[in-house]
Order: structure tokens, then sequence, then C-alpha cells
């Protein structure tokens, strides 16, 4: 090789160094999971093993495993699990928590992680109760997600405003938070409008973010209130999902399969169904699944792999 033009060649790969722009980097993504409330699914089809099923239960290990592939495939790796009514953790623990373990089951075998999203409560006593259960029986696993960036201790987000969340949390006794104090707490805001500075960005409907930016919060849901609940169209999905990509931490995209609020981004045949905010545009089962899989899959390579 001839010195000139080595040295053309080494002027090169130099100025390449100084020209070159990083891409920003994504919020790591999260998707909620809903493990009870099946009422509203009335007259929908969920992809389940290949087959269409009026419902999914997390029971049922096999079913476990298809939903978080279909989610893993999407490029997500964290379920946020619902667990925020009262009955799952006091009559009904028994049947819903040997759900959860099999979630944890699969997400060891999946190398995915879970955390655990609970209600609001009566007293910061019941909150602490819930926090106790969860860090005895999952949170030191390493399937359960620590949130990192400077803290490492494990997730549990809270069905609760952030003021209303963290005023009460200073007044209340040592006493009644020595469990919540292990977690790193996110909270949502739900029925009101969705402003930074009462959510730390974790959301529950519409779209969200916390005031610094490192979390965001999207659902293909229209609205806050319920006279506003509806699915929106594709075009605006995507434009949801590439802003909540912009996330300096945490993204977070709705649900798999929580029906009870519009807010479900899964493989769903809703053509039948008789709740109406149910319903996806053009009946496409596919619709939001293969937008959100192609924008966190393949970002660059134009449509992604179709599950028809």
């Amino acid at each position: 090789m001839k010195p000139a033009f080595t040295i053309r060649i080494m002027l090169l790969l130099v100025i390449s160094m100084f020209i070159y722009i990083p891409c920003s980097k994504a919020g790591v993504p999260c998707a909620h999971i809903l493990i009870c409330c099946r009422v509203n699914n009335s007259g929908m089809q969920f992809l389940v093993n290949g087959k269409w099923n009026p419902a999914h239960d997390y029971n049922d290990i096999n079913q476990v495993d298809d939903v978080l592939q279909k989610i893993k495939s999407a490029g997500i790796n964290i379920v946020i699990i619902d667990m925020t009514n009262d009955s799952q953790w006091n009559k009904y623990w028994n049947i819903y928590s040997p759900m959860v373990n099999n979630i944890q089951k699969v997400c060891k075998k999946k190398k995915m992680q879970f955390i655990v999203f609970i209600g609001a409560a009566g007293s910061f006593s019941d909150w602490n109760e819930k926090a106790k259960r969860i860090w005895n029986t999952w949170a030191q696993d390493a399937s359960y997600r620590k949130y990192g960036f400077g803290d490492n201790r494990p997730m549990l987000i809270a069905f609760q405003p952030s003021d209303m969340y963290w005023e009460r949390y200073d007044k209340a006794p040592d006493s009644s938070k020595t469990y919540l104090s292990k977690f790193h707490i996110g909270t949502t805001q739900v029925n009101d409008p969705i402003l930074p500075g009462k959510s730390d960005g974790w959301g529950y409907r519409n779209y969200s973010q916390s005031v610094d930016g490192k979390v965001r919060f999207v659902c293909p849901n229209a609205g806050v209130a319920k006279d506003t609940w509806r699915h929106i169209d594709g075009a605006e999905w995507q434009r949801r999902v590439e802003w909540v990509k912009q996330a300096t931490e945490y993204s977070v995209y709705g649900s798999y399969d929580d029906t009870c609020d519009a807010i479900n981004w899964g493989i769903a045949d809703t053509k039948n169904t008789d709740v109406e905010y149910n319903k996806y545009p053009a009946e496409d089962p596919y619709l939001y699944y293969n937008i959100l899989k192609n924008e966190l899959t393949e970002p660059s390579a134009g449509k992604a792999e179709i599950l028809h």
C-alpha cells in the first residue's frame, strides 16, 4: 500500500471519529400485564399458543410462556404485573400469587424481569404490608427488576399521584414504611389530566412523562377520562411510540392485555367485542403489536416481521 494512500485512509478515519453522532439511548422498555379483571374481554379473542382464545390464564404456565414470548419478541424484557386490587392481597392471595410465581419462572427462563404494581391503600401500614410480601416473596430474586440508574433498590409502582403519595409518605411514621423504603417507588396519575409533577412518568392511560423526562408512558387509549376511551389509529400510535422511546431511563408501553381501560396493544381480535372502546381500528389484530415490534426491534429496517 502506498504511503500517500495510507495517510488518506488514516485521515478519513480520524475525521469520521469527530463527525460521528451517536444515537440517543432509548429508555429501557417495559409493559404492563393484567392477572385479573377479565370481565371486559367480552367478545374479544387473544392469540395464545397459535389459537384464538377468549381469555388467557396465567395459572397455565404454557400460556404465560407464550404471552411473555410475544412481549419479548416485541423488544420488551420487563413486565409490570398489575396487582392493584386489594382482593389479590387479601381474600384471593392463594389464587393470584401462583400466577406471579409462574411469571417469575418464565422470566427466569427467558432472561426477562418483572415489577409489581400495587393499588391505592387506605393507610401506609396497608401499603407497607404489601411491600413486605413482595420483598419476602419475589423482590430479592434476580428476576425482579432493580431500578438501576444510581438506585439499586427493587422497583415498586404505586397507583397514586406523586404529590399525594410522597406527602403521605413523609407524614407516615417510620414503622409504616420499613419495607416501602427498601423499594424505588414509581407513582402514576390516573383519572385527572396527567401532568409532569403529579406522576413519576409511569402513567396508566393516554401518555405522560416525569418532569425530567427520565420516564415516559404511552398506550393506545385516546384519553384519560372514561368518555374519551377509544383506541387511537396506527399513525398516532407510531408517533407515541417514537416519543416514548426518547425517555432517558424507562419507556413504558401500556399493557399487552389490559382491556379494562382500553390501554392494551397486544394481539387481539376485537371485531366481535361488545365493549366499544376495546375495538381496534380497521379490525386488525396485529395493528399495535407490529408497529411497536418494528420500532423496538428493527428501528431502521422498514417493516417488522408480520405475525399473520
